[in-house]
């Protein structure tokens, strides 16, 4: 039996690193309105938790939840979970450094070092350990080192910035800063890791988010044609250079799980690493539901006080 959990706020959660963080009222509320989520992959016999239940395991069992915190193990040790199905400390930890975003300000730096879609590739990001820092070029899009969805982000230019960075020094010891990009849409590489070096590609995440930068939706539809709307805007070439490379470079971290990179595509070229996501993500939602056989949009609402989501099929 699989036990399956739906924990949108486990981003904040790390952040926090506490077993006995509490997130914020918003992220408490979509888990609760949208705990079903994973109903819709889960196999018969397996169990969606509301976070409400105990739960009785037995051995064999596993929990897949979105994603690990110290606070979802602490919970889940509450609900009468034994350690033996749950990450250590030293996992926890390990986990929290990786899902810093200075991984992916190395991963960018390693892809500008090895060339990979030369000619194509654009994105520049720096880890800065100062608020002076953070702020010394005109305009920068800053980024809290661990953040949700569209939170913990800042133009250096706006009013408060310096207020602000000098709040997320305090809580997280750093700031990234990246040169802003003209966006013309956002897209990921999924990927599966065993734990051992395997690396498995999963497909292709075409997805929507607001001006805020929070997610609202997926396009559900074969690898073959998101790939075609992609090539309007760029040979694929330079998009099969950016996925080997990402297979090759995985194959050194020992996570095991689920696990997306969000790229974009601008006007400047291809930014191969916006941000990696060491957990479930709604992409990969997007890919199952397609491989069940939907077409046309996975999006999430929010309508009349309550997170809805849905598939829309293309009419």
């Amino acid at each position: 039996m699989k036990v399956y959990i739906f924990n949108p706020e486990n981003d904040l959660a790390l952040a926090d690193g506490k077993p006995g963080y509490t997130a914020p009222a918003s992220a408490r509320q979509m888990r609760h309105d949208l705990y079903w989520l994973p109903k819709w992959w889960a196999d018969e016999g397996d169990v969606v938790w509301d976070g409400q239940e105990r739960l009785a395991l037995q051995p064999g069992d596993e929990i897949r939840p979105w994603g690990w915190s110290p606070a979802l193990v602490h919970e889940l040790r509450e609900a009468g979970v034994a350690d033996e199905f749950l990450p250590g400390d030293e996992e926890m930890d390990r986990l929290r450094r990786l899902s810093h975003r200075r991984t992916a300000v190395e991963a960018l730096r390693r892809l500008a070092e090895d060339g990979v879609a030369e000619g194509f590739r654009c994105g520049e990001s720096r880890l800065c350990g100062s608020a002076e820092e953070a702020m010394a070029q005109p305009r920068s899009l800053l980024k809290a080192p661990w953040s949700s969805s569209g939170k913990g982000l800042m133009m250096s230019d706006a009013t408060g910035a310096e207020g602000w960075c000098r709040r997320v020094l305090r809580q997280q010891g750093s700031i990234v800063a990246e040169r802003p990009l003209r966006k013309l849409a956002d897209f990921a590489l999924l990927f599966q890791l065993d734990g051992m070096g395997g690396v498995t590609y999963r497909g292709l995440s075409l997805f929507h988010t607001n001006e805020q930068g929070a997610y609202t939706g997926n396009w559900l539809a074969p690898e073959g044609e998101k790939l075609q709307w992609l090539m309007q805007y760029v040979p694929p070439q330079p998009l099969m250079e950016i996925r080997r490379w990402w297979e090759a470079y995985l194959t050194r971290f020992d996570y095991k799980g689920p696990l997306g990179v969000d790229m974009m595509l601008a006007e400047e070229g291809i930014c191969p690493c916006i941000e990696i996501n060491w957990r479930m993500t709604m992409g990969h939602v997007a890919q199952l539901l397609t491989e069940q056989g939907h077409r046309g949009k996975l999006l999430v609402h929010y309508i009349y006080g309550q997170y809805c989501a849905e598939v829309e099929a293309f009419s």
